[in-house]
């Protein structure tokens, strides 16, 4: 009983922590606000995270995890290569819809220079490169990838205009006055992205 109250806890502090570093930043996040919306007090937020840089750290961390699980899922399936990396980016695309706070921690983090990303995120990233590296390796073999893609900028382009589009969201409610948010705005948005990428890889 004891061990499930703990990790209630545990968690309340984690998505409490998410939220309030999603909307203020580390530097503006309080530790008694995360712990107030955790319902939880200091001590108990200490027992588990010795300092805020920490707990933010830890966010960062499984968002990071999160985020790498959500791409890879495409690549566990057999086929058409093109049709896995289009459902790898529909998966990264649509994990940014659900989960809001992830581009916004990520915006934060950018104007921090990265410096708490990069305490985690190269870890995180060499355990799902593999995979991405094995499926454009197949299609290059394969004759269905152009064999001088470059894996860095494929996937810089590939982040970049998906969470951009949730970033700027708000920016684009007012240019297209309608919802970027709405499902058929974002189909629209995910079609485009999805050509211009298979458009740059495939031969």
């Amino acid at each position: 009983m004891m061990e499930r109250s703990a990790k209630g806890s545990r968690e309340r502090i984690l998505a409490a922590a998410e939220e309030v570093f999603a909307a203020k930043g580390i530097d503006g996040a309080r530790v008694d606000e995360i712990a107030a919306l955790a319902r939880v007090n200091k001590r108990m937020l200490y027992h588990y995270f010795n300092s805020k840089e920490e707990l933010y750290t830890y966010v960062l961390k499984v968002n990071f995890e999160k985020s790498l699980s959500a791409g890879k899922k495409a690549f566990h399936e057999k086929g058409d290569l093109k049709h896995q990396v289009a459902a790898a980016i529909r998966n990264y695309f649509y994990f940014l819809a659900a989960n809001p706070n992830y581009p916004r921690l990520m915006a934060w983090e950018a104007l921090q220079g990265g410096k708490y990303a990069r305490k985690v995120l190269p870890e995180v990233w060499e355990q799902g490169l593999p995979s991405l590296k094995a499926i454009l390796a197949e299609g290059i073999s394969r004759g269905v990838f152009r064999p001088d893609l470059d894996l860095k900028q494929v996937l810089a382009s590939i982040t970049t205009l998906c969470s951009g589009y949730f970033t700027n969201k708000d920016i684009l409610a007012i240019l297209w006055e309608e919802d970027p948010l709405s499902p058929g705005n974002m189909e629209k948005r995910l079609a485009h992205i999805i050509d211009l990428i298979l458009r740059n890889i495939v031969i």
